[in-house]
């Protein structure tokens, strides 16, 4: 379920993504470039099913539900900080799949500006990503983007 009553400080990342998402949309991987030129890497894998009885995306607490044209999908996201190594976790965050790419939660907004497919796909892809990302038929999508979450984990390493 999207975030809508966080416990503890909230960050807000504001930035441009870049999102590549595998041929049958089942996953991605991306980058963030924040607007304060904070690196981010974002990930998702498609939510599980919910069983009866359950509250789905449509019924979301954030009241953001998008009727808009593409496919309904909701995904668990995670998001790291490539500096301090802050982990930011989002379940159930709801958009639509398609020609675009839309996330419109309470926790997570992103459009779609620019869309690429095929070998545009792969170099974009490659330069954001690594060659492991390579000729496996991605959709990559870029557009603003803006996450509000909470902290789940941070990698700092002390040392005294």
């Amino acid at each position: 379920m999207c975030f809508t009553n966080m416990e503890g400080p909230q960050v807000e990342i504001s930035g441009l993504a870049t999102l590549c998402f595998d041929e049958a949309g089942t996953w991605f991987q991306g980058s963030i470039a924040a607007e304060d030129d904070t690196q981010y890497v974002i990930y998702g894998t498609k939510s599980k099913r919910l069983s009866q009885g359950q509250p789905s995306a449509a019924g979301c607490e954030c009241g953001s539900y998008d009727d808009g044209p593409g496919v309904p999908v909701t995904f668990d996201i995670r998001v790291m900080d490539c500096e301090v190594g802050e982990e930011y976790s989002l379940k159930r965050v709801h958009g639509r799949n398609g020609e675009l790419c839309t996330f419109a939660c309470a926790s997570v907004t992103f459009t779609t500006d620019k869309v690429y497919r095929g070998q545009k796909a792969d170099m974009i892809a490659q330069r954001c990503l690594g060659h492991k990302m390579t000729g496996r038929r991605n959709h990559v999508y870029r557009g603003p983007i803006k996450i509000r979450c909470v902290a789940v984990s941070r990698n700092a390493h002390w040392v005294l």
